[in-house]
């Protein structure tokens, strides 16, 4: 068995695409960093990050490609938004499942700017009921803001029936797909998404440091620039150019990131998500199956085809960090314990004052690692 078993992915993609990794070292052997829009000897660099436009807004059917907009991950894109389309004494509709991505910022915004936050009611395994969202709707009910899927429950929320009853109110949606983009299919026209905020290094399959944000069309108009800056563009004025991308990307941008970013897409389109969804799936089932006989009880959705490919799981026997240590320490197998930045799922789940231990999977988690990680389990659990 290869050494050490990574079952992290929800955190990043440990493993990128070879094809990815050879485009990149091929980048920088080329001397090609050039700062885009502010050199006359920059094609290159302007028809990477175009062509990646265009690759992002086909892959989440935004309206242009000049709707996508690139930041450093899905946190600084949810920062973004909120405080671009927040003002005092709105009211914002999310969820008991949220990652801090988006808990904080809200936080943040009731204490700084009196905004009020209504969280809609979740099962303990992360599923939610769309026809509560009618009677906690507001006239000063401005944002509906949702994770398509929890980062500790697995669980995928009915995001197309949640946005269109807010959508059907005048409601602005913004959806946090840091879990599913790159496994699941994603339309931004027919699930009735505004804003759709990604990180490039999950399931994108893409470097650390890049991600970014979708917008529908003249949703952007709604949305006060919060980051300002130079952009190569319209530099006499003093104030931040109202045209897309350039009013929401100051500063220099993360050019290797979004040739990662390009890279891994075009992997994953010739790929088809279909085979990655059924291989991930599969890995998925395989290991509940595995866990069914073992003392622990396991946190979220149960069925693969509800779920991201993340399974948490607490145990009487052991605290949760001491499980995933000895996991590590004797079988070298990499998981994550504690609360994963999303203290709201683990109050949903009961599990705030333990955490969990979770394990999550990708395109390179082999049937292999699955049974040898089981066999793992079954020998710790079973002393």
């Amino acid at each position: 068995m290869k050494q050490p078993i990574y079952l992290n992915y929800a955190a990043t993609s440990n493993y990128k695409f070879e094809s990815t990794i050879q485009e990149l070292s091929h980048y920088l052997e080329a001397n090609n960093n050039i700062n885009t829009n502010r050199g006359l000897q920059n094609s290159d660099e302007l028809g990477l990050i175009f062509e990646t436009r265009v690759a992002l807004a086909d892959f989440f059917h935004a309206p242009d490609p000049a709707h996508i907009i690139f930041t450093a991950n899905a946190t600084t894109s949810l920062n973004m938004i909120l405080n671009g389309l927040l003002k005092s004494d709105d009211h914002i509709i999310t969820t008991q499942v949220e990652h801090n991505a988006v808990a904080r910022p809200l936080r943040l915004l009731e204490m700084q700017q009196n905004i009020s936050v209504t969280y809609l009611h979740c099962e303990s395994d992360g599923k939610l009921d769309p026809t509560q969202i009618e009677s906690l709707i507001r006239p000063e009910t401005k944002v509906m803001v949702m994770t398509h899927a929890s980062n500790v429950l697995g669980t995928i929320l009915p995001i197309k029936e949640c946005f269109k009853i807010a959508k059907a109110h005048g409601i602005i949606t913004v959806l946090d797909c840091a879990q599913t983009a790159g496994f699941l299919p994603i339309d931004m026209e027919t699930m009735s998404i505004d804003v759709l905020a990604f990180t490039g290094h999950k399931s994108l399959m893409g470097l650390s440091g890049i991600g970014g944000f979708a917008l529908a069309q003249n949703i952007e108009k709604k949305i006060d620039p919060w980051m300002s800056g130079g952009t190569g563009s319209a530099s006499l004025s003093l104030e931040q150019p109202s045209f897309l991308p350039d009013k929401f990307e100051p500063g220099t941008l993360n050019t290797i990131g979004i040739l990662s970013l390009k890279s891994a897409l075009k992997a994953i389109n010739t790929l088809g998500l279909d085979k990655i969804v059924t291989h991930e799936r599969a890995i998925t089932a395989r290991f509940l199956t595995g866990l069914k006989d073992l003392p622990i009880t396991i946190l979220g959705s149960v069925d693969p085809a509800e779920m991201v490919p993340v399974v948490s799981i607490t145990s009487t026997m052991f605290d949760p960090g001491e499980l995933a240590q000895q996991l590590f320490d004797r079988y070298q197998i990499i998981t994550r314990c504690g609360l994963h930045c999303s203290p709201l799922a683990h109050q949903t789940a009961g599990t705030l004052k333990t955490g969990a231990v979770r394990f999550s999977f990708g395109w390179h988690t082999t049937i292999d690692e699955i049974d040898y990680t089981l066999k793992a389990l079954k020998e710790i659990l079973s002393k």
